[in-house]
């Protein structure tokens, strides 16, 4: 990989980008927290430790009021060997090789809902878009009617319901289960269960060449006990996951730099490099939470027992240590560790099927534009979320 060229952005989009994480940016690279009540941690070093140190460092997510609920019995959720099992069982099925497999897929999906909003002649690409398609793709490879537009019209509606209590179960403190956030993500959850109930039962007793068929083949080796809500829990992880808000912040500098476009039609296979620096750069997943297990002295910092820790992963992905000039967007830059997906035993198992997915995206938007402006009369895009960040409407006029 090239050492990169900086992308030159304009003033106040890096502004509007890092203004997600400066708050947290303080000399020292572990400091106390007191609104927080927690660690956080900015260094790489300091990151890489509470996130490879499993039996040190763990989630407390488990402890949340609604987890349950919310994921069931989910790698979010466990811990030790259960956790390894099932993480295994995952990255067995929707691994490197199997992300490569569905790209043709990706690509063909993403063109043709690329197709369906050029011919409109503008879109609001973050709903439309960054969060359609992931969906759709999600859907075909699981082996759930995708061609149903009704159903994946109700489908994506249902989801962005669920991402709003997804937000603040995991954000600061959490949000009780009787809050009317969680009670309307809890309906979202029913009627989405309602939608892909169907397939998951049928294929139990009839199993196809798709996922949802080898949760089912693969899952007795997890628990003994495994079930149609287990196969659920796996199914929620390939519709909703970091994809989406990095081709939220991705499709925004897009939109923003026409000289960026010209350049990544003209050879798509700089589109992946695009991406691979797009994670690091927008770190779409902010904070990554843990509990120390054990007293424990972190590169000078002493902790204890029960302490909460915020890893603030964009300030992680920033360090000057692992990357040259790290405050600028350098697609083709020579690559360190970076902590977008997460690390050690948590390591996301999305991270290949989610930059297959975020490239094709790229690549079907391109293919099927001449141009992409973001509308001089639509909504002014803003930033938000602590643990997913991303950047929304994204009023596009496209041709």
């Amino acid at each position: 990989m090239s050492t990169g060229t900086a992308i030159a952005f304009d003033h106040e989009l890096s502004k509007e980008i890092e203004k997600g994480f400066v708050q947290w940016l303080k000399p020292e690279p572990t400091y106390w927290h007191s609104d927080r009540n927690a660690w956080v941690v900015t260094g790489y070093d300091e990151g890489f430790r509470v996130l490879k140190e499993t039996d040190t460092f763990w989630r407390d997510i488990p402890e949340r009021e609604g987890a349950d609920e919310f994921w069931g019995r989910n790698l979010i959720n466990l811990s030790g060997r259960d956790h390894r099992r099932l993480h295994t069982v995952h990255m067995k099925l929707t691994g490197e090789d199997f992300a490569e497999e569905i790209r043709p897929m990706a690509l063909k999906t993403a063109k043709k809902i690329a197709k369906a909003l050029v011919a409109k002649g503008s879109a609001e690409l973050a709903v439309e878009y960054a969060d359609t398609v992931p969906l759709y793709i999600g859907c075909t490879f699981l082996g759930v009617g995708s061609s149903d537009d009704a159903l994946m019209q109700e489908l994506n509606r249902q989801m962005q319901i669920r991402a709003v209590w997804k937000e603040a179960l995991m954000s600061g403190e959490s949000i009780p289960l009787n809050a009317k956030v969680a009670q309307d993500g809890l309906k979202a959850l029913e009627e989405v269960r309602k939608l892909i109930m169907p397939t998951i039962r049928a294929r139990r007793e009839n199993p196809r060449d798709d996922l949802i068929s080898k949760f089912w083949q693969e899952g007795p080796s997890v628990f003994p006990d495994w079930n149609e809500q287990d196969v659920m829990s796996l199914c929620w992880s390939c519709m909703d996951n970091e994809t989406k808000p990095l081709s939220r912040g991705l499709l925004y500098i897009l939109a923003s730099d026409k000289d960026l476009q010209t350049k990544l039609r003209k050879d798509s296979s700089l589109v992946q490099d695009y991406v691979e620096e797009g994670l690091r750069y927008l770190t779409p997943f902010r904070t990554i939470r843990r509990t120390v297990l054990k007293d424990v002295d972190l590169n000078g910092t002493k902790m204890k027992k029960g302490d909460g820790i915020y890893v603030i992963t964009p300030l992680t992905n920033r360090s000057e240590k692992k990357w040259e000039c790290p405050y600028s967007f350098m697609p083709g830059r020579s690559q360190s560790t970076h902590f977008a997906f997460g690390f050690g035993a948590g390591y996301c198992v999305g991270r290949y099927v989610g930059r297959v997915e975020a490239a094709e995206m790229i690549k079907g938007l391109l293919a099927e534009t001449t141009s992409i402006e973001l509308d001089p009369k639509g909504k002014t895009p803003k930033w938000a979320g602590e643990m997913y960040h991303s950047v929304s409407p994204l009023n596009v006029r496209l041709k």
